[in-house]
Protein backbone atom coordinates (compact mmCIF):
# COMPACT_ATOMS: atom_id res chain seq x y z
CA UNK A 1 0.00 0.00 0.00
CA UNK A 2 1.78 3.22 -1.12
CA UNK A 3 1.16 6.19 1.40
CA UNK A 4 -0.22 9.48 -0.02
CA UNK A 5 2.52 12.15 -0.27
CA UNK A 6 1.96 14.37 2.30
CA UNK A 7 0.60 17.82 1.50
CA UNK A 8 2.81 21.25 1.11
CA UNK A 9 1.40 24.34 1.76
CA UNK A 10 2.08 28.02 0.76
CA UNK A 11 2.83 28.79 4.21
CA UNK A 12 5.36 25.93 4.64
CA UNK A 13 7.19 27.48 1.73
CA UNK A 14 6.95 30.85 3.18
CA UNK A 15 8.31 29.74 6.23
CA UNK A 16 11.30 27.53 4.99
CA UNK A 17 12.39 30.59 2.90
CA UNK A 18 12.29 32.92 5.76
CA UNK A 19 14.37 30.30 7.63
CA UNK A 20 11.25 29.03 9.62
CA UNK A 21 9.03 26.14 9.87
CA UNK A 22 5.27 25.29 10.91
CA UNK A 23 4.63 23.27 13.88
CA UNK A 24 1.36 21.45 13.50
CA UNK A 25 0.25 20.62 16.48
CA UNK A 26 -2.45 17.71 17.25
CA UNK A 27 -6.36 18.15 16.60
CA UNK A 28 -8.91 18.01 19.42
CA UNK A 29 -5.78 19.48 21.71
CA UNK A 30 -7.47 22.91 22.89
CA UNK A 31 -4.85 23.39 25.55
CA UNK A 32 -2.07 23.14 22.99
CA UNK A 33 -3.65 25.66 20.78
CA UNK A 34 -2.61 29.18 21.77
CA UNK A 35 -5.37 31.03 19.06
CA UNK A 36 -8.31 29.46 21.28
CA UNK A 37 -7.28 31.43 24.40
CA UNK A 38 -6.85 34.08 21.97
CA UNK A 39 -10.28 33.71 20.90
CA UNK A 40 -11.55 33.03 24.38
CA UNK A 41 -10.27 36.58 25.26
CA UNK A 42 -11.92 38.39 22.37
CA UNK A 43 -15.22 36.26 23.05
CA UNK A 44 -15.74 36.98 26.53
CA UNK A 45 -14.93 40.77 25.95
CA UNK A 46 -17.65 41.17 23.44
CA UNK A 47 -19.68 38.65 25.36
CA UNK A 48 -19.53 41.05 28.39
CA UNK A 49 -19.65 44.09 27.13
CA UNK A 50 -22.38 43.83 24.15
CA UNK A 51 -25.77 45.32 23.47
CA UNK A 52 -26.49 42.92 20.68
CA UNK A 53 -26.37 45.78 18.15
CA UNK A 54 -24.00 44.75 15.23
CA UNK A 55 -22.59 48.08 15.12
CA UNK A 56 -21.56 47.64 19.02
CA UNK A 57 -20.17 44.29 18.27
CA UNK A 58 -17.87 45.37 15.10
CA UNK A 59 -16.05 48.17 18.12
CA UNK A 60 -15.96 45.86 21.02
CA UNK A 61 -14.55 42.93 18.71
CA UNK A 62 -11.65 46.10 18.07
CA UNK A 63 -11.28 46.80 21.52
CA UNK A 64 -11.31 42.85 22.27
CA UNK A 65 -8.25 41.96 19.75
CA UNK A 66 -6.12 44.59 21.24
CA UNK A 67 -6.64 43.01 24.36
CA UNK A 68 -4.40 39.86 23.06
CA UNK A 69 -0.98 41.52 23.50
CA UNK A 70 2.46 40.69 22.77
CA UNK A 71 2.67 39.74 26.86
CA UNK A 72 -0.85 37.78 26.18
CA UNK A 73 1.16 35.60 24.04
CA UNK A 74 4.25 35.11 25.89
CA UNK A 75 2.40 34.00 28.73
CA UNK A 76 0.04 31.75 26.57
CA UNK A 77 3.08 29.92 24.98
CA UNK A 78 5.14 29.47 28.50
CA UNK A 79 1.91 27.64 29.68
CA UNK A 80 1.76 25.27 26.45
CA UNK A 81 5.33 24.84 26.63
CA UNK A 82 4.75 23.34 30.50
CA UNK A 83 1.34 21.12 29.34
CA UNK A 84 3.48 20.23 26.45
CA UNK A 85 6.23 18.82 29.52
CA UNK A 86 3.48 17.52 30.97
CA UNK A 87 2.14 15.31 28.26
CA UNK A 88 5.56 13.95 27.65
CA UNK A 89 6.15 13.09 30.97
CA UNK A 90 2.94 11.27 30.92
CA UNK A 91 3.65 9.17 28.34
CA UNK A 92 6.88 8.58 29.25
CA UNK A 93 5.34 7.18 32.29
CA UNK A 94 2.55 5.19 30.75
CA UNK A 95 4.71 3.65 28.08
CA UNK A 96 8.16 3.40 30.10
Amino acid sequence: MELAARPEFLIDKIARKAGHSILRTPPYHPELQPIETCWAIVKNYVAQHNDCTMKKVLILLEKGFRKVTKKTCQKLIKKINLQEKAFWNEHIIKTG
